[in-house]
């Protein structure tokens, strides 16, 4: 008969004293770890609390295996938490987890999701786990900026149009104070020049520069050919607007939500643009 081989947390489940502590242990491990990395202070932080824990094995296997992010381990701690805690008992664990991704003062996105996750998880309403939080935090458990939604977008558009048009702005007046110091030599080339200089910077501030295709653009953000119908922008827009989807990364840390933003808002603004020109 073949041998069962067990993955390195399920021996850790086997040796536990304490199967629900041991995947508690787990869970709070991958809370520390969804900002990235684990620092020495967060080692400290985890082992303070799994003094308190009933789990007979050495914390650093647990440790390991929130580190790498190992989903399948996660689960499975999720699934033992869930039959041996529930309800009122689950509040000291949610306390805990809620301590744990405040502790650099900072609610990642990521901490949010988990935090969602693991009091859902649990039995524990939305409005009794605000109040846990606020109590724990000290602040309210706000959502964070959704970015499927058009408004997180809009924002951010806002911002960046109010960004150029600083910028813009900053350079009209450098090529102003160029223009004058390039004036203020000899009288006859400052009234024979200023004006031929004058025209070129108007002229030069009133035509933009030649905008590529936008077309070709958007149809190869979307991996289409020249001529795709409407209805194959609307596929290949639902094709790579599940695959890119930031929500699909939360749990790999607030940088690849971010990327993944941006990769999302290309494909939409693409998508858009073919149908309205279409």
């Amino acid at each position: 008969m073949p041998i069962a081989r067990f993955s390195p947390f399920e021996l850790l489940l086997l040796k536990s004293r304490n199967q629900a502590d041991t995947a508690g242990l787990l869970l709070l491990a991958w809370v520390l770890a969804s900002k990235g990395h684990l620092s020495e202070a967060d080692r400290q932080r985890l082992t303070d609390l799994a003094r308190d824990f009933r789990h007979g094995h050495e914390l650093e296997p647990v440790i390991e295996i929130a580190a790498q992010q190992d989903l399948g381990a996660i689960q499975l701690a999720a699934e033992v938490m869930q039959k041996d805690c529930g309800g009122e008992q689950a509040h000291p664990f949610l306390r805990q987890a809620i301590t744990l991704a405040v502790a650099d003062g900072k609610l990642t996105s990521a901490h949010h999701h988990i935090l969602r996750f693991l009091a859902d998880l649990l039995g524990v309403s939305p409005p009794k786990f605000a109040m846990l939080f606020t109590e724990v935090a000290g602040k309210e458990f706000t959502n964070p900026d959704d970015p499927s939604r058009t408004g997180y977008w809009q924002a951010k558009e806002r911002h960046r149009q109010q960004q150029e048009d600083r910028q813009r702005q900053h350079q009209r007046s450098h090529d102003r104070q160029s223009h004058e110091r390039r004036s203020s030599g000899q009288q006859h080339r400052q009234h024979s020049g200023a004006g031929g200089s004058q025209r070129q910077h108007r002229q030069h501030s009133t035509q933009e520069p030649p905008p590529g295709d936008r077309t070709q653009r958007a149809l190869a953000i979307l991996g289409l050919e020249p001529g795709a119908s409407r209805s194959d922008i609307r596929k290949a827009y639902r094709r790579l607007a599940q695959l890119h989807h930031p929500d699909r990364f939360f749990a790999e840390g607030e940088a690849m939500v971010a990327s993944a933003s941006q990769r999302f808002q290309k494909i939409k603004k693409a998508y858009e643009y073919l149908m309205e020109a279409s």
